[in-house]
């Protein structure tokens, strides 16, 4: 690592340590009153838009609702791309921004079961933050690698290779993305217990248009058990949970050659509720490659840290969850993400 940059991520390092040194000093006078609650993960996703058109689930909890409860979601989704490369024969530029916005809907059944569905809106442009990025690096003397040398608030996403396929995205799309629809079953009757494991199925629907890299033109089918735990460190209440699964991805549209059929994927976060209001989480998501290819836009695993909270408004009926994301190892993941979202839950269940 060059010398710059190195003592600019030291920089950058400095102001993260003395906040976690603050909640250290600050973790034993809080309140320990919200041991018995429940920590939701971040509902986020790769927005590689490369990655982005596929059925890979975001991390899901283990705690079903109840039958005839129900819960309506709505998240944004913010990533910032600005990256070129090339191997062996392949080129890629990723230059632009890319906004997912998305409403979940989700009801519990009897027996323990769950449905839901989830209709994504994709939006591709040429982004208003690369100014504010470059102003930052530049502040921290963190290279701007790729971004000096092309015009601000452009939008290029292409690849293309020795085989003359090429995909071309350069200029503004928005439109649908791919719905998927989902079925979850809980596993384990006893729903005060602290440890929660459920299974999960999903199926993505192939109504968004690939020409526009709106979707991936086929059906993906995914299998993944999630598992939460709630437990003490010391006297802080702390909620554990994760996931691991796999997708089995359909012939698509879009580089059907270099695409890897099958996907491994997992989630591992912690959750701390210092009081009823807030939680403070931290997540880590992972998958392999989507595709058989030199470029780690494209052939690099991914890991993704997240890490925010969520603001609980009336108990556990309404939250609002607020994060950013950032990439943990090659390119596959952008290097800027921002998620929101809006959980509004419905009981209806009869009294017993």
């Amino acid at each position: 690592m060059p010398a710059a940059d190195m003592r600019g991520a030291i920089l950058l390092s400095i102001p993260r340590y003395i906040l976690y040194l603050i909640l250290l000093g600050y973790l034993p006078s809080l309140s320990v009153q919200a041991q018995g609650m429940d920590v939701d993960p971040f509902h986020v996703r790769n927005m590689n838009p490369f990655a982005l058109i596929y059925g890979m689930p975001a991390a899901s909890s283990s705690r079903l609702l109840a039958e005839r409860d129900s819960s309506l979601q709505l998240t944004a989704d913010v990533a910032n791309n600005s990256i070129e490369s090339d191997s062996d024969g392949e080129r890629i530029r990723l230059d632009g921004e890319t906004y997912r916005l998305a409403l979940i809907w989700q009801r519990g059944l009897a027996s323990d079961w769950q449905i839901g569905i989830e209709l994504p809106f994709l939006f591709h442009r040429d982004g208003v933050m690369d100014g504010l990025i470059e102003n930052w690096h530049d502040f921290f003397s963190l290279s701007n690698s790729d971004r000096e040398d092309w015009p601000r608030n452009s939008l290029v996403y292409r690849y293309e290779n020795s085989e003359g396929e090429q995909i071309l995205v350069d200029r503004k799309s928005s439109g649908i993305g791919d719905i998927v629809l989902s079925l979850s079953r809980a596993l384990g009757a006893d729903r005060d217990s602290n440890r929660r494991m459920a299974l999960h199925t999903s199926l993505k629907l192939p109504t968004g248009d690939a020409d526009e890299l709106l979707g991936s033109g086929a059906l993906d089918l995914a299998f993944w058990i999630s598992a939460s735990d709630r437990w003490k460190l010391w006297q802080w209440p702390l909620n554990l949970y994760g996931q691991a699964g796999v997708l089995l991805k359909g012939e698509g549209d879009l580089l059907e050659d270099l695409q890897e059929d099958l996907v491994l994927f997992g989630t591992l976060g912690v959750g701390w509720r210092p009081e009823e209001w807030i939680d403070l989480k931290a997540q880590v998501d992972t998958h392999s490659s989507h595709y058989d290819s030199e470029l780690d836009q494209l052939g690099g695993a991914a890991i993704m840290l997240t890490v925010g909270g969520s603001l609980h408004l009336d108990g556990d009926s309404r939250r609002i969850d607020i994060s950013i994301g950032e990439n943990l190892t090659t390119d596959s993941v952008p290097d800027f993400m921002i998620n929101l979202a809006y959980v509004q839950r419905f009981t209806t269940s009869l009294k017993e």
